[in-house]
C-alpha cells in the first residue's frame, strides 16, 4: 500500500497559480486579435526641405472630405511642385503629412535624397509616397 505524500502549502499555491495562468493564456489565445483603429484623414501637406532640414516650401491640400483609413489599406499620394520663382530651388528631402479633422498630423512619410534635386524656374517635380496602416 502506497503512502500519499502531502505537498507543502507553498507548493500547492504555486501549482494553483500556474494552473490558473495556463487556463487564462489558453482562453486569451482563442480571442481574435483586435484590428488597429481606423484613422480619419481629411487632408495632406507637402513639406520640402533643404540640406539643413529647414522648410523651404509647404502646401496643404484638402482630401475632398474625410475618409476612414483602415487596416490593410494602402494610400498613395502624389504632390506636384512647380518652381514659380526666378531662381533654382534645391530640395534635399520631402515629407508628406496626413492630417486629421482637427488638423493634427496623423502620420508622416517621405524621402531624403543623397544628392539634392535642383528644380529650375518654371519646371515641376512630382513627389510621391505610399503608406499602409
Amino acid at each position: 500500500m502506497e503512502k500519499q505524500v502531502e505537498l507543502p502549502r507553498g507548493v500547492k499555491d504555486l501549482v494553483a497559480t500556474l494552473s490558473s495562468f495556463i487556463r487564462r493564456r489558453r482562453a486569451e489565445s482563442n480571442v481574435e486579435p483586435q484590428a488597429p483603429p481606423a484613422l480619419r484623414v481629411t487632408g495632406y501637406n507637402l513639406v520640402l526641405m533643404d540640406r539643413e532640414g529647414q522648410v523651404i516650401w509647404t502646401r496643404e491640400w484638402d482630401a475632398g472630405g474625410a475618409f476612414d483609413f483602415g487596416p490593410r489599406y494602402s494610400l498613395s499620394v502624389f504632390c506636384r511642385f512647380t518652381n514659380h520663382s526666378k531662381q533654382e530651388v534645391e530640395i534635399a528631402e520631402y515629407e508628406i503629412e496626413l492630417t486629421g479633422e482637427d488638423e493634427v498630423v496623423l502620420n508622416r512619410f517621405g524621402n531624403a535624397f543623397g544628392d539634392s534635386i535642383i528644380i529650375p524656374p518654371g519646371q515641376s517635380k512630382v513627389f510621391s509616397g505610399q503608406w499602409k496602416l
